[in-house]
Order: C-alpha cells, then sequence, then structure tokens
C-alpha cells in the first residue's frame, strides 16, 4: 500500500492561506477531516509592503511540522490578471490577451478568469521559503463574496484592498461581464515591493535562519499525540500563543502610529480608487467587447476596516449609490483554497 495512503487517516487536511496586503499580512488555516471543517484559526502580522513576514513562515511551518498534508493558498497580485467575458479562447485575442502566456479557468455562464504565467511565477518566487500550492485569483475571491447578492439589475463589485482593488461588474446569470485589477499603492509604497526574480544571498541566509529557528520552536509541539482526534484542538491551542508575545509600550506606540498613517494614505487611496472605478465604469460602457447595461450601484467588499465616511467619498464622486460589506480575504481564500484541494483530489493530482 502506497505510505501516503497508509498514514492519511492519521492527519487531518489543513489548509493555510495568505494574505499579503500593505503592511498587513493575514493567515487562516482550516483543519478538515472527512470533508468537514473541524478547527479554524486566524494570525495577523505586521510587515513591510509586499514581503511575507518571516513570523508567518515560521507559523506555517510549525502547521506543516505536525500536519504533512497541509496546503499553502495564496492571492495572485500580479498586474496582469483579469476577467473575460467568454470561454472561447479564439476570442481572448480581441481582449489584447495572448493565451499562451496565461493559465485561465472557464466557468460557467461564458466566462473566464486569467493569471499570466509571468505573474504566477512572480507568486511563487514571493513565496520561495514556505511554497504556494494553490495561486488563487483575486476575482474568484470577489466572485464568491458577492454571488448571494446577484440580482436582475447590473452592479459593480469591489473588493477594495490597500495595495489593490478589485473589480466585477455582473448581475444575475450573467458570470462576469467585466472585470479590472488597478494597483493602489503610491509611489513611495511601490518603492519598497520587490517582486524577488531569484533567491538571493540575503534571502538564503534568512531561509536558514527561518529553519534553524522552526527546529527550536517545535520542542513547544513536540509532545503533541497525533492519533488523538483532539490533536488538531492541540496544535491550535499552541498556536495561538505562538508568536504573541504582548507588545512593549514602544512597540503598542509605533503600531498606533503606524495605523494612523494607514488611516491618512486611506483618503489618498479613495482618490485614486474613484478614478479606476470611472475609468472601469467608461470602459465598460463605451467598448463594444462588452454587453454594456447601466450600473445602478456599487457594492463594496471591505476587509481591512477602512472606515465607511471615507469609502463614501466613493459615492460623492462617482454619483452612484454605494454599499458597503465587511469580509475576511483570508478565510475566503482558505475555502478556495479547500475547493482546489478536492478538485486535484478529484483527478487523483493529491
Amino acid at each position: 500500500m502506497n505510505l501516503s495512503r497508509a498514514i492519511r487517516p492519521l492527519f487531518a487536511t489543513v489548509i493555510v492561506s495568505i494574505e499579503l496586503d500593505f503592511k498587513t499580512c493575514r493567515v487562516a488555516s482550516h483543519f478538515y477531516r472527512r470533508g468537514k471543517r473541524v478547527t479554524a484559526q486566524t494570525k495577523e502580522f505586521r510587515t513591510n509592503p509586499g514581503e511575507v513576514p518571516i513570523q508567518a513562515i515560521r507559523y506555517a511551518r510549525k502547521i506543516r511540522a505536525k500536519n504533512p498534508f497541509t496546503y499553502i493558498t495564496v492571492l495572485s497580485q500580479s498586474i496582469v490578471q483579469g476577467i473575460l467575458n467568454t470561454d472561447n479562447e479564439e476570442e481572448f485575442k480581441k481582449f489584447g490577451i495572448n493565451s499562451a502566456e496565461i493559465t485561465y479557468k472557464r466557468f460557467d455562464n461564458h466566462w473566464s478568469v486569467y493569471i499570466s504565467n509571468e505573474g504566477i511565477a512572480e507568486t511563487k518566487k514571493r513565496f520561495l521559503g514556505l511554497g504556494a500550492d494553490f495561486i488563487i485569483s483575486p476575482f474568484l475571491v470577489l466572485y464568491r463574496l458577492a454571488k448571494d447578492t446577484f440580482q436582475d439589475s447590473c452592479k459593480l463589485y469591489v473588493l477594495f484592498q490597500r495595495s489593490n482593488i478589485t473589480m466585477l461588474i455582473t448581475k444575475q446569470n450573467a458570470g462576469a461581464m467585466f472585470g479590472g485589477y488597478y494597483v493602489l499603492e503610491s509611489t513611495i509604497d511601490s518603492e519598497l515591493i520587490v517582486v524577488k526574480n531569484k533567491l538571493s544571498e540575503e534571502d538564503e541566509l534568512q531561509k536558514n535562519d527561518v529553519e534553524q529557528d522552526l527546529q527550536s520552536e517545535l520542542s513547544s509541539i513536540e509532545d503533541l499525540d497525533l492519533e488523538s482526534d483532539g490533536s488538531d484542538d492541540e496544535l491550535i491551542e499552541v498556536l495561538r500563543h505562538d508568536d504573541g508575545a504582548e507588545q512593549t509600550p514602544a512597540e503598542k506606540a509605533e503600531t498606533e502610529a503606524e495605523e494612523k498613517t494607514d488611516d491618512l494614505d486611506d483618503f489618498s487611496r479613495i482618490n485614486s480608487a474613484a478614478k479606476f472605478i470611472q475609468s472601469a465604469v467608461n470602459e465598460f460602457y463605451n467598448n463594444a467587447n462588452y454587453q454594456s447595461e447601466f450600473i445602478n450601484e456599487i457594492v463594496i467588499f471591505n476587509p481591512h476596516n477602512i472606515s465607511q465616511e471615507t469609502l463614501q467619498q466613493i459615492e460623492q464622486i462617482t454619483m452612484l449609490e454605494v454599499h458597503i460589506f465587511s469580509c475576511d480575504v483570508a478565510d475566503e481564500l482558505a475555502l478556495l483554497g479547500y475547493e482546489s484541494y478536492k478538485f486535484f483530489e478529484r483527478k487523483g493530482q493529491i
């Protein structure tokens, strides 16, 4: 018997999703047994824009060390990704898309989501120290959030993150009529983001440091009983307190100052977002490639508690009614990661 199959019942299937957004990294861990989610946890780490924090890598590796069937799910941040209102590969070229340069997935109601092959490679390199098993399009996260609100009238849906916005125009039973992905970071912030094309010597040293630290830190969970039904809860309890030491007064002051700065930056992001939204609406109305209809409402999904007063500025600028909902991107990403896992499991590829 295959060894993997022999030991499979002893372990949970764990989906660890990592959402990087500006100076925040959120990690959601979902534990599944016999096809049912039995427990979940979300942790948040501060980081530099675009960087995967070492603490998040340690956290995910601790889970994987005790659960070999752990899969890492990440969000694509490629600037070359989008939605096409067709599932016919021959029609991709009219949108300026070369099908040989992208990876895409078709859906019912004749629409497709794509990410450039270069963008996928960039994402894999960004998570080189950990590995990325599933790379999810932000359009799928947005579609999942929005699908229960679809009506006969046409709406513009926006996933408003601090680093970028993802837009989808659709209605009930229409698939996806239009999509857009726009980067919101300022020039200064963008200069801090380095997408590494290869593992530098500094990265190699950092990777080694993480591996050395991990060995010593694993001692805190070494005695867990993996065959026990309660092992998942026991591991979660250990991880809940991991990297969770209280901040010093200086660290708290620094965090509060950063959050105030983020709030100020949100005002400038709103102006940029409003311009992108207007540009997208104009493109939808005027480009013959799209079957345009009147948009009567904007629905904004707000994962990082950008103030509603700030977001309402979009309503003033666009002159469209705006409704705002909170959401948890890391959690949605983990759910999509599990769907990806089940898809490949059915195909015998996991």
